[in-house]
């Protein structure tokens, strides 16, 4: 798509581009193809950064470094040229010569066959030059292209013979899969690392590539790569987020795709707090068997990662190349602007307005699961079909419920359920929430310990009526969640509000 773009850019009229990518060398090439297949006409291409100046090629241009300089002497090249002029973001700041001459560039080019691509990692244009540029953001490279460097990184080894007649192409489709995220660079040097005085191509090669998926995440600044063993079975009840999790169990497959169906969008979870909005998420990129990716939205807004714009659009960016994989963000109201401050413009206005577009318009396969507290407090138009598939609202768990919390933490301490009146422990924990049974359950384990003891039903019983629910301190406050979700989201589990 990028390469796409490029060509169809050096063909129209619109002279200045604004490319945003990390990979310089990459963009080079794909600028360098796209001219190739843009016509007959050969097109000169220039690069500029402020250490070489205006170069082609190897050749330098005398006088060049300074980028206002450089500009004047593009402007008056006869032939037809392209220029690839690098850290622009750098230069602009109370830089008035510099912005003009882009405006005027801007200008005279537009009659001409010469076109400016300024490569930048972040989009830092002020407002009023916006107009002046189109804008790619370059994705990632994709499996062709991975596939492309596995295979020139495999022939620069010495092993080039045995390893190409091990690579299967079952083999191939994993780690290329295992390599989307990476920078070109960056997968070349993966690729390299994990078969380096290696003879044959195997799973172990796979896995070794996947390790280095959680250091690839960090560098986002705003990602964390999520290891979770929870499956969906494991939690208690929710009988129809459960459903609605296995009826789109193969919806990323390549069978979904020839009939026509979409991967579904993401789920908004709603709820009382502790009854496992977040573990819900969780599950459901083990039961799909996805890579989980928690977007930090503190992080987006701390100044650490880039302007918040710029850290979300890095964390879209590297949440598409690894897709498919659920991206968790959790209580999504603390980074998400509300009516007052999408009113008052600013970050949080701006952060909306893009994750909305992305939400509404994104292709790849990017299940978005988001947690919320006080749902009410998110501007409605997140809330609206086609963003969200579905809206679920997790209250306090009926006694059902309650049974199947208690028997999964209890066999993970290994105690057998069987040797207790289950029927009677789940009435001991009414009122409770997910995590406060859980919570019962360890003090019970920590106290019989203590005592010397096995774990008895008297000891687990009284710790459970014991325990002071969020529900009794909080009574108000979830019943006024409740009585919201009513008529607004579907209840996770199978019993009605």
């Amino acid at each position: 798509m990028a390469l796409a773009n490029l060509r169809k850019f050096i063909l129209g009229k619109a002279p200045l581009m604004y490319v945003i990518s990390e990979e310089e060398e990459r963009v080079e090439r794909l600028i360098a193809a796209a001219a190739e297949q843009a016509g007959p006409q050969p097109f000169q291409i220039f690069t500029w950064s402020c250490i070489h100046g205006l170069r082609k090629g190897k050749d330098r241009v005398e006088g060049s470094t300074d980028p206002v300089a450089a500009l004047g002497l593009f402007l008056r090249l006869k032939d037809p040229s392209l220029l690839i002029f690098k850290d622009l973001h750098l230069l602009l700041d109370a830089n008035a010569p510099l912005t003009r001459q882009i405006k005027e560039c801007a200008r005279a080019l537009r009659p001409t066959h010469k076109k400016i691509f300024f490569v930048c990692p972040q989009l830092t244009l002020p407002p009023d030059m916006h107009s002046s540029f189109k804008i790619e953001d370059v994705p990632l490279p994709r499996s062709e292209e991975l596939s492309t460097i596995l295979d020139a990184t495999i022939q620069g080894l010495p092993s080039a013979e045995s390893l190409t007649k091990s690579l299967t192409p079952d083999l191939r489709g994993k780690l290329v899969r295992a390599a989307m995220g990476f920078t070109a660079t960056e997968a070349g040097e993966v690729f390299s690392t994990a078969l380096m005085e290696q003879e044959r191509i195997t799973e172990t090669i796979v896995d070794l590539v996947i390790a280095e998926k959680s250091a690839l995440v960090r560098k986002s600044g705003v990602l964390e790569f999520v290891t979770s063993a929870t499956g969906t079975w494991e939690i208690g009840g929710l009988f129809n987020l459960k459903k609605w999790l296995k009826e789109r169990g193969q919806a990323f497959s390549p069978e979904a795709t020839k009939l026509g169906l979409d991967p579904p969008r993401g789920i908004l979870v709603m709820g009382v707090s502790g009854c496992g909005k977040s573990l819900c998420v969780k599950a459901v990129a083990s039961y799909w068997k996805l890579p989980l990716l928690r977007l930090d939205m503190g992080k987006v807004y701390d100044g650490l990662a880039g302007p918040p714009e710029e850290a979300m659009r890095k964390a879209i960016k590297t949440s598409e190349a690894l897709a498919p994989c659920v991206l968790w963000i959790d209580e999504i109201e603390a980074g998400i602007a509300n009516q007052q401050q999408k009113q008052a413009g600013g970050h949080e206005a701006r952060v909306l307005a893009l994750f909305l577009t992305w939400m509404q318009e994104k292709t790849a396969p990017v299940f978005v699961g988001a947690t919320a507290n006080e749902v009410e407090v998110l501007p409605p138009e997140i809330l609206r079909k086609g963003r969200f598939d579905e809206l679920f609202y997790m209250g306090l768990p009926s006694a059902g419920e309650r049974k199947e919390i208690l028997e999964i933490h209890m066999r993970k301490r290994n105690v057998d359920p069987a040797k207790f009146d289950m029927d009677y422990l789940a009435e001991s924990t009414d009122g409770l929430n997910g995590a406060e049974i859980e919570q019962g359950v360890i003090a019970a384990a920590f106290e019989a310990n203590s005592l010397n003891q096995e774990l008895s039903e008297h000891i687990l019983a009284n710790t459970l009526r014991n325990t002071v629910p969020l529900s009794r301190t909080m009574r108000e406050r979830i019943q006024k969640i409740e009585a919201w979700a009513r008529d607004r989201a579907m209840k996770a589990s199978l019993e009605t509000i």
